[in-house]
């Protein structure tokens, strides 16, 4: 507009012709097109959401795609994200030597809560649940469940002894204790190496004890000062504040991943159906792999060249129009005309570039390379 008056301005001054410098004007403020800025960037979002789509994983936030290229390193909580949903217990004989009030505590303990430790412990309580005591249960994040009933107190915390993963106690007296195996979600150790490759440096950050987080970083690859064990929550995320947050993504599925979450520049949960982070993270993804990171860096990557192009097809298009305007070759009639043009010109320029983009993956794929799994959309709860 300040160039368009300015134009104006000039040749009144030296032709004084004011139709002459209205015509300038008006072809300026005519041909002038902000059309990256309003339809090619959302519509460049728009593609690569739905790309995600195609790969299991759903995006929350629009400012996920230009975290996604500024990352240095990736994060991973251990249970539950680099882990299968639920560990297996690998003693069911400590379940099935309780007396009754033991299970029904239990019972009550794990019921509804979150943690995948919970869930397998009241899974494999099975059997009708018996009807759950009229007391609050008490969580603290990182440490363990607990509460009071009829002068007792019940609990399940992590033993300092680290000899099992996880031990039920009444009054401070251990009543059982229980230990898990956890299986790797499917093609977390290829990703990992994808990930090395790219550059991003990897981390695993967990409450376990360190032998269970030690077998999980070795079939990982993962060297000793890539992988942490027995955190708090706290823990977690002053971890990631003192190294490059700013860099960083966070996959994480459980509430003591959630001050992880706010320190880190972006974050991605797993969807379980049972946890609440998904609706605070940047992105959720479904299944038991892991194997779309790399292809949502590679859309992400595809999204900053679309962006990237059409600002430059813009920024040049204005700067040649408007010049072309202030030097009186441009009409209005033809200044109408260009406009819709370049606009068209935009989205054909995403469009192009994305459709370039599955043709290479197409391409990768059929020389064999792996793809990520095609999931179903889903709608929102």
């Amino acid at each position: 507009m300040l160039a368009g008056v300015i134009g104006a301005i000039w040749w009144w001054q030296h032709t004084g012709e004011w139709t002459r410098a209205l015509q300038v004007m008006i072809s300026v403020f005519v041909v002038s097109c902000p059309c990256a800025l309003g339809v090619a960037a959302p519509l460049a979002d728009d593609i690569a959401a739905s790309r995600a789509e195609g790969h299991g994983v759903f995006v929350r936030t629009l400012g996920l795609w230009k975290k996604l290229t500024r990352l240095r390193q990736v994060v991973f909580d251990k249970t539950g994200t680099l882990t299968l949903e639920n560990p297996v217990l690998v003693n069911p004989e400590s379940l099935a030597a309780l007396d009754d009030t033991s299970r029904q505590a239990l019972r009550h303990l794990t019921s509804g809560n979150l943690h995948p430790v919970s869930r397998s412990l009241f899974d494999a309580l099975g059997g009708t649940p018996d009807r759950l005591l009229d007391v609050e249960v008490i969580e603290e994040a990182g440490h363990g469940l607990r509460f009071e009933h009829q002068g007792s107190t019940w609990a399940i915390s992590r033993p300092k002894d680290q000899s099992a993963d996880a031990i039920f106690t009444r009054d401070g007296a251990e009543v059982a204790a229980f230990r898990f195996h956890d299986a790797l979600r499917g093609e977390s150790g290829d990703e990992v190496r994808a990930l090395a490759r790219r550059g991003l440096r990897v981390s695993i950050l967990s409450g376990d004890r360190e032998a269970k987080v030690s077998d999980i970083a070795a079939q990982l690859g993962l060297a000793r000062d890539q992988w942490h064990y027995s955190l708090t929550p706290d823990e977690k995320a002053a971890w990631i504040s003192s190294h490059d947050p700013q860099g960083t993504l966070y996959i994480g599925d459980g509430a003591n991943d959630s001050l992880a979450f706010d320190a880190a520049s972006c974050a991605g949960s797993p969807v379980t159906g049972r946890s609440f982070l998904e609706h605070k993270a940047d992105f959720y993804f479904l299944g038991h792999s892991m194997r779309f990171m790399s292809s949502l860096l590679d859309i992400a990557a595809t999204h900053r060249l679309a962006v990237s192009s059409v600002f430059a097809f813009s920024v040049t298009y204005n700067i040649v129009t408007a010049i072309m305007g202030l030097m009186g070759h441009l009409s209005p009639l033809l200044a109408a005309i260009l406009m819709p043009l370049s606009s068209v010109c935009t989205l054909s320029l995403v469009a192009l570039i994305f459709r370039g983009s599955a043709r290479t993956v197409q391409n990768s794929a059929s020389r064999g390379a792996p793809r990520a799994i095609q999931c179903a959309s889903i709608e929102p709860a």
